[in-house]
Protein backbone atom coordinates (compact mmCIF):
# COMPACT_ATOMS: atom_id res chain seq x y z
CA UNK A 1 0.00 0.00 0.00
CA UNK A 2 2.80 2.42 0.81
CA UNK A 3 3.86 2.43 -2.86
CA UNK A 4 0.47 3.81 -3.98
CA UNK A 5 0.67 7.60 -4.28
CA UNK A 6 -2.04 9.62 -2.59
CA UNK A 7 -4.05 11.91 -4.89
CA UNK A 8 -6.18 14.52 -3.10
CA UNK A 9 -8.26 15.40 -6.17
CA UNK A 10 -9.42 11.86 -6.89
CA UNK A 11 -9.62 11.04 -3.19
CA UNK A 12 -12.23 13.80 -2.85
CA UNK A 13 -14.03 12.64 -6.02
CA UNK A 14 -14.10 9.05 -4.73
CA UNK A 15 -15.56 10.09 -1.39
CA UNK A 16 -18.14 12.31 -3.05
CA UNK A 17 -19.21 9.52 -5.40
CA UNK A 18 -19.40 6.84 -2.70
CA UNK A 19 -21.23 9.20 -0.36
CA UNK A 20 -23.85 9.90 -3.04
CA UNK A 21 -24.27 6.17 -3.70
CA UNK A 22 -24.35 4.95 -0.11
CA UNK A 23 -25.01 7.97 2.17
CA UNK A 24 -21.97 6.88 4.20
CA UNK A 25 -20.85 9.79 6.38
CA UNK A 26 -17.10 9.86 5.82
CA UNK A 27 -16.48 12.95 7.92
CA UNK A 28 -16.53 10.89 11.11
CA UNK A 29 -13.69 8.57 10.12
CA UNK A 30 -9.95 9.09 10.34
CA UNK A 31 -8.43 9.97 6.97
CA UNK A 32 -5.70 7.32 7.13
CA UNK A 33 -8.34 4.65 7.82
CA UNK A 34 -10.34 5.68 4.73
CA UNK A 35 -7.18 5.87 2.63
CA UNK A 36 -6.18 2.32 3.61
CA UNK A 37 -9.62 1.00 2.66
CA UNK A 38 -9.40 2.69 -0.76
CA UNK A 39 -5.92 1.30 -1.38
CA UNK A 40 -7.05 -2.16 -0.32
CA UNK A 41 -9.71 -2.14 -3.06
CA UNK A 42 -7.22 -0.69 -5.54
CA UNK A 43 -4.93 -3.66 -5.00
CA UNK A 44 -7.80 -6.10 -5.46
CA UNK A 45 -8.95 -4.38 -8.66
CA UNK A 46 -5.42 -3.93 -10.10
CA UNK A 47 -5.68 -0.14 -10.08
CA UNK A 48 -2.37 1.68 -9.69
CA UNK A 49 -3.66 5.22 -9.11
CA UNK A 50 -6.59 6.89 -7.40
CA UNK A 51 -7.68 8.15 -10.83
CA UNK A 52 -7.80 4.59 -12.18
CA UNK A 53 -9.82 3.39 -9.21
CA UNK A 54 -12.24 6.31 -9.59
CA UNK A 55 -12.79 5.23 -13.18
CA UNK A 56 -13.19 1.62 -12.08
CA UNK A 57 -15.71 2.24 -9.31
CA UNK A 58 -17.85 4.53 -11.48
CA UNK A 59 -17.98 2.03 -14.35
CA UNK A 60 -18.28 -1.32 -12.56
CA UNK A 61 -21.65 -2.12 -11.08
CA UNK A 62 -21.30 -3.67 -7.64
CA UNK A 63 -17.89 -2.18 -6.78
CA UNK A 64 -19.43 0.32 -4.37
CA UNK A 65 -20.98 -2.59 -2.47
CA UNK A 66 -17.61 -4.37 -2.34
CA UNK A 67 -15.93 -1.19 -1.12
CA UNK A 68 -18.55 -0.84 1.60
CA UNK A 69 -18.05 -4.45 2.68
CA UNK A 70 -14.34 -3.79 3.09
CA UNK A 71 -14.92 -0.42 4.73
CA UNK A 72 -17.22 -1.56 7.52
CA UNK A 73 -15.68 -3.41 10.44
CA UNK A 74 -17.15 -6.90 10.61
CA UNK A 75 -14.42 -8.69 12.54
CA UNK A 76 -16.27 -10.29 15.41
CA UNK A 77 -17.19 -13.58 17.04
CA UNK A 78 -19.51 -14.84 19.77
CA UNK A 79 -18.66 -13.68 23.30
CA UNK A 80 -15.72 -11.60 22.12
CA UNK A 81 -13.90 -10.49 25.31
CA UNK A 82 -15.83 -13.13 27.24
CA UNK A 83 -14.84 -11.59 30.61
CA UNK A 84 -17.01 -8.57 29.72
CA UNK A 85 -19.98 -10.88 29.13
CA UNK A 86 -19.26 -12.70 32.40
CA UNK A 87 -19.37 -9.35 34.19
CA UNK A 88 -22.59 -8.46 32.34
CA UNK A 89 -24.21 -11.72 33.51
CA UNK A 90 -23.00 -11.27 37.11
CA UNK A 91 -24.71 -7.87 37.31
CA UNK A 92 -28.02 -9.45 36.31
CA UNK A 93 -27.56 -12.26 38.84
CA UNK A 94 -26.90 -9.72 41.58
CA UNK A 95 -29.98 -7.72 40.61
CA UNK A 96 -32.11 -10.87 40.72
CA UNK A 97 -30.66 -11.86 44.11
CA UNK A 98 -29.76 -15.14 42.46
CA UNK A 99 -27.11 -17.49 43.73
CA UNK A 100 -24.56 -17.94 40.98
CA UNK A 101 -24.17 -21.59 41.94
CA UNK A 102 -27.87 -22.22 41.33
CA UNK A 103 -27.79 -20.94 37.74
CA UNK A 104 -26.51 -23.17 34.96
CA UNK A 105 -24.25 -21.11 32.74
CA UNK A 106 -20.71 -21.14 31.42
CA UNK A 107 -19.50 -18.15 29.44
CA UNK A 108 -15.76 -18.71 29.67
CA UNK A 109 -14.68 -21.11 26.88
CA UNK A 110 -12.73 -24.27 27.46
CA UNK A 111 -8.97 -23.54 27.26
CA UNK A 112 -8.56 -26.44 24.81
CA UNK A 113 -10.98 -24.74 22.46
CA UNK A 114 -9.04 -21.48 22.63
CA UNK A 115 -5.82 -23.28 21.82
CA UNK A 116 -7.32 -24.59 18.56
CA UNK A 117 -7.90 -21.09 17.19
CA UNK A 118 -4.87 -19.24 18.53
CA UNK A 119 -1.17 -19.36 18.00
CA UNK A 120 0.93 -20.66 20.90
CA UNK A 121 2.04 -17.10 21.61
CA UNK A 122 -1.48 -15.68 21.71
CA UNK A 123 -2.73 -18.65 23.69
CA UNK A 124 -0.06 -18.03 26.33
CA UNK A 125 -1.01 -14.35 26.49
CA UNK A 126 -4.66 -15.28 26.95
CA UNK A 127 -3.82 -17.62 29.83
CA UNK A 128 -2.08 -14.73 31.55
CA UNK A 129 -5.14 -12.56 30.92
CA UNK A 130 -7.49 -15.19 32.36
CA UNK A 131 -5.40 -15.52 35.52
CA UNK A 132 -5.21 -11.75 35.96
CA UNK A 133 -8.99 -11.42 35.77
CA UNK A 134 -9.43 -13.54 38.87
CA UNK A 135 -6.55 -11.94 40.74
CA UNK A 136 -6.84 -8.92 43.03
CA UNK A 137 -7.11 -5.71 40.94
CA UNK A 138 -4.63 -2.90 41.33
CA UNK A 139 -5.43 0.23 43.30
CA UNK A 140 -6.54 2.18 40.21
CA UNK A 141 -9.25 -0.34 39.31
CA UNK A 142 -12.84 0.93 39.50
CA UNK A 143 -15.53 -1.76 39.72
CA UNK A 144 -19.10 -1.32 38.45
CA UNK A 145 -20.50 -3.23 41.44
CA UNK A 146 -19.96 -0.14 43.60
CA UNK A 147 -22.58 1.67 41.48
CA UNK A 148 -25.17 -1.08 40.96
CA UNK A 149 -28.01 0.58 42.87
CA UNK A 150 -27.80 3.58 40.52
CA UNK A 151 -28.02 1.68 37.22
CA UNK A 152 -31.36 2.06 35.43
CA UNK A 153 -31.62 -1.58 34.32
CA UNK A 154 -30.50 -2.89 37.73
CA UNK A 155 -33.40 -1.05 39.38
CA UNK A 156 -35.85 -2.51 36.87
CA UNK A 157 -34.85 -6.08 37.73
CA UNK A 158 -36.65 -5.96 41.09
CA UNK A 159 -39.87 -4.45 39.72
CA UNK A 160 -43.00 -6.08 38.32
CA UNK A 161 -42.97 -7.07 34.66
CA UNK A 162 -44.41 -4.33 32.44
CA UNK A 163 -43.62 -2.40 29.28
CA UNK A 164 -42.54 0.50 31.50
CA UNK A 165 -39.94 -1.67 33.19
CA UNK A 166 -38.63 -3.36 30.04
CA UNK A 167 -34.82 -3.44 29.88
CA UNK A 168 -33.68 -2.08 26.52
CA UNK A 169 -30.30 -2.87 25.00
CA UNK A 170 -28.70 -1.56 21.82
CA UNK A 171 -25.75 -3.20 20.03
CA UNK A 172 -24.09 -0.65 17.74
CA UNK A 173 -22.45 -1.58 15.44
CA UNK A 174 -23.64 -5.18 15.47
CA UNK A 175 -21.65 -6.41 12.42
CA UNK A 176 -22.91 -9.92 11.53
CA UNK A 177 -24.87 -10.38 14.75
CA UNK A 178 -22.51 -12.24 17.06
CA UNK A 179 -22.59 -9.58 19.78
CA UNK A 180 -26.38 -9.08 20.09
CA UNK A 181 -26.94 -12.83 19.85
CA UNK A 182 -24.41 -13.35 22.66
CA UNK A 183 -26.41 -10.90 24.78
CA UNK A 184 -29.66 -12.68 23.85
CA UNK A 185 -28.27 -16.09 24.80
CA UNK A 186 -27.21 -14.86 28.24
CA UNK A 187 -30.57 -13.24 28.95
CA UNK A 188 -32.62 -16.14 27.57
CA UNK A 189 -30.60 -18.57 29.67
CA UNK A 190 -31.28 -16.51 32.81
CA UNK A 191 -34.94 -16.04 31.91
CA UNK A 192 -35.46 -19.80 31.65
CA UNK A 193 -33.99 -20.34 35.11
CA UNK A 194 -35.46 -17.43 37.06
CA UNK A 195 -39.20 -17.25 37.72
CA UNK A 196 -39.43 -13.45 37.67
CA UNK A 197 -37.04 -12.32 34.98
CA UNK A 198 -37.79 -8.87 33.58
CA UNK A 199 -38.92 -8.17 30.01
CA UNK A 200 -36.12 -7.12 27.69
CA UNK A 201 -35.61 -5.88 24.13
CA UNK A 202 -32.43 -6.03 22.04
CA UNK A 203 -31.92 -3.74 19.06
CA UNK A 204 -28.90 -4.22 16.79
CA UNK A 205 -27.81 -1.87 14.01
CA UNK A 206 -25.08 -1.72 11.38
CA UNK A 207 -24.40 0.21 8.18
CA UNK A 208 -23.67 -2.90 6.11
CA UNK A 209 -26.65 -4.45 4.32
CA UNK A 210 -24.71 -7.69 3.81
CA UNK A 211 -23.80 -7.91 7.52
CA UNK A 212 -27.41 -7.38 8.57
CA UNK A 213 -28.64 -10.01 6.10
CA UNK A 214 -26.11 -12.52 7.41
CA UNK A 215 -27.12 -11.76 10.99
CA UNK A 216 -30.77 -12.39 10.17
CA UNK A 217 -29.89 -15.73 8.52
CA UNK A 218 -28.14 -16.85 11.67
CA UNK A 219 -25.62 -19.11 9.90
CA UNK A 220 -22.05 -19.04 11.21
CA UNK A 221 -18.79 -20.86 10.54
CA UNK A 222 -16.00 -21.87 12.89
CA UNK A 223 -14.30 -18.46 12.96
CA UNK A 224 -17.36 -17.05 14.74
CA UNK A 225 -17.45 -19.89 17.25
CA UNK A 226 -13.87 -19.74 18.55
CA UNK A 227 -14.67 -18.21 21.96
CA UNK A 228 -18.13 -19.61 22.64
CA UNK A 229 -18.38 -22.07 25.51
CA UNK A 230 -19.59 -25.62 24.96
CA UNK A 231 -22.58 -24.81 27.17
CA UNK A 232 -23.96 -22.06 24.93
CA UNK A 233 -22.91 -23.75 21.70
CA UNK A 234 -24.78 -26.95 22.55
CA UNK A 235 -27.79 -25.10 23.95
CA UNK A 236 -28.42 -22.65 21.11
CA UNK A 237 -26.87 -24.04 17.91
CA UNK A 238 -27.44 -26.85 15.45
CA UNK A 239 -24.45 -28.11 13.46
CA UNK A 240 -24.22 -29.38 9.92
CA UNK A 241 -21.10 -30.52 8.10
CA UNK A 242 -20.30 -28.75 4.84
CA UNK A 243 -17.46 -28.31 2.36
CA UNK A 244 -16.24 -25.29 4.37
CA UNK A 245 -16.37 -27.08 7.72
CA UNK A 246 -19.22 -26.98 10.20
CA UNK A 247 -22.23 -24.78 9.56
CA UNK A 248 -23.59 -23.46 12.86
CA UNK A 249 -27.24 -22.41 12.84
CA UNK A 250 -28.39 -20.31 15.77
CA UNK A 251 -31.79 -21.25 17.16
CA UNK A 252 -34.90 -19.48 15.86
CA UNK A 253 -35.77 -18.72 19.47
CA UNK A 254 -32.67 -16.53 19.83
CA UNK A 255 -33.09 -14.97 16.37
CA UNK A 256 -36.49 -13.69 17.47
CA UNK A 257 -34.95 -11.93 20.46
CA UNK A 258 -33.05 -9.39 18.33
CA UNK A 259 -34.39 -6.65 16.05
CA UNK A 260 -31.88 -5.78 13.33
CA UNK A 261 -31.76 -2.36 11.67
CA UNK A 262 -29.61 -1.14 8.81
CA UNK A 263 -28.47 2.44 9.39
CA UNK A 264 -25.51 4.81 9.42
CA UNK A 265 -25.56 5.68 13.11
CA UNK A 266 -23.40 8.77 12.53
CA UNK A 267 -26.52 10.28 10.92
CA UNK A 268 -28.59 9.38 13.98
CA UNK A 269 -30.47 6.35 15.26
CA UNK A 270 -33.74 5.34 13.58
CA UNK A 271 -35.45 4.56 16.87
CA UNK A 272 -36.54 7.35 19.21
CA UNK A 273 -36.40 5.25 22.39
CA UNK A 274 -33.68 5.29 25.01
CA UNK A 275 -31.67 2.34 26.24
CA UNK A 276 -30.53 1.08 29.61
CA UNK A 277 -27.44 -0.51 28.08
CA UNK A 278 -25.56 0.36 24.90
CA UNK A 279 -22.77 -1.85 23.57
CA UNK A 280 -20.61 0.27 21.26
CA UNK A 281 -17.41 -1.69 20.94
CA UNK A 282 -14.57 -1.20 18.49
CA UNK A 283 -16.11 1.65 16.52
CA UNK A 284 -14.71 4.80 18.17
CA UNK A 285 -11.15 3.80 17.26
CA UNK A 286 -11.99 4.45 13.61
CA UNK A 287 -13.39 7.95 14.15
CA UNK A 288 -11.35 11.12 13.89
CA UNK A 289 -10.99 13.18 17.06
CA UNK A 290 -13.14 16.08 15.88
CA UNK A 291 -16.23 14.01 15.17
CA UNK A 292 -15.85 11.50 17.96
CA UNK A 293 -17.57 13.90 20.35
CA UNK A 294 -20.43 14.45 17.90
CA UNK A 295 -20.99 10.72 17.62
CA UNK A 296 -20.89 10.27 21.39
CA UNK A 297 -23.61 12.91 21.68
CA UNK A 298 -25.86 10.65 19.59
CA UNK A 299 -25.09 7.78 21.97
CA UNK A 300 -25.71 9.96 25.05
CA UNK A 301 -29.06 11.13 23.68
CA UNK A 302 -30.22 7.50 23.36
CA UNK A 303 -29.00 6.41 26.78
CA UNK A 304 -31.26 6.53 29.83
CA UNK A 305 -30.13 8.51 32.85
CA UNK A 306 -28.03 6.02 34.84
CA UNK A 307 -27.80 3.81 31.77
CA UNK A 308 -24.44 2.31 30.87
CA UNK A 309 -22.22 2.42 27.81
CA UNK A 310 -19.84 -0.49 27.19
CA UNK A 311 -16.83 0.24 24.96
CA UNK A 312 -14.23 -2.09 23.48
CA UNK A 313 -11.13 -3.10 25.42
CA UNK A 314 -8.92 -0.85 23.25
CA UNK A 315 -11.18 2.21 23.60
CA UNK A 316 -11.44 4.76 26.37
CA UNK A 317 -12.99 8.15 27.14
CA UNK A 318 -10.60 8.34 30.10
CA UNK A 319 -12.43 9.32 33.30
CA UNK A 320 -15.34 11.16 31.73
CA UNK A 321 -16.91 12.71 28.65
CA UNK A 322 -19.99 14.92 28.81
CA UNK A 323 -22.50 13.11 31.02
CA UNK A 324 -20.54 9.83 30.75
CA UNK A 325 -18.36 8.82 33.69
CA UNK A 326 -16.19 5.73 33.89
CA UNK A 327 -17.39 3.26 36.53
CA UNK A 328 -15.44 0.17 35.46
CA UNK A 329 -11.89 0.78 34.34
CA UNK A 330 -11.15 -2.84 33.49
CA UNK A 331 -14.15 -3.45 31.25
CA UNK A 332 -14.43 0.13 29.94
CA UNK A 333 -17.96 0.76 31.21
CA UNK A 334 -19.42 4.26 31.60
CA UNK A 335 -22.58 5.54 33.27
CA UNK A 336 -24.68 8.44 32.05
CA UNK A 337 -25.13 10.63 35.09
CA UNK A 338 -25.99 14.29 35.45
CA UNK A 339 -24.82 14.35 39.06
CA UNK A 340 -21.42 14.00 40.71
CA UNK A 341 -20.14 10.40 40.73
CA UNK A 342 -16.91 10.77 42.69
Amino acid sequence: MEHIAFDQKYYDLLLSYIRNETCLNFQYYRKNFIEKRIKSRMIRTSCNTFEQYYGYITSHQGEVVKFLEGFTINYTFFFRDYDVFEHFQDIFLDGLNANKGDIKSEIRPNPQKLSKFRSKENYAKNQVKMSSISSKPDSSYIDIFIFLDRLSFYQKLSRAKSDKNTIRIWSCPCATGEEPYSIAMILDNLDKQHHNFQNYEIVASDISKEAIEKAKRGLYYDDSMKEISDYFEEKYFKKKISYFGYENYISDEIKKKVEFIREDVTEGHKKKQKYDIIFCRYLLIYFNRENRARFLKIIEDHLEDNGILILGKTETLFKSHGTLTQIDSRNHIYIKSRSQIF
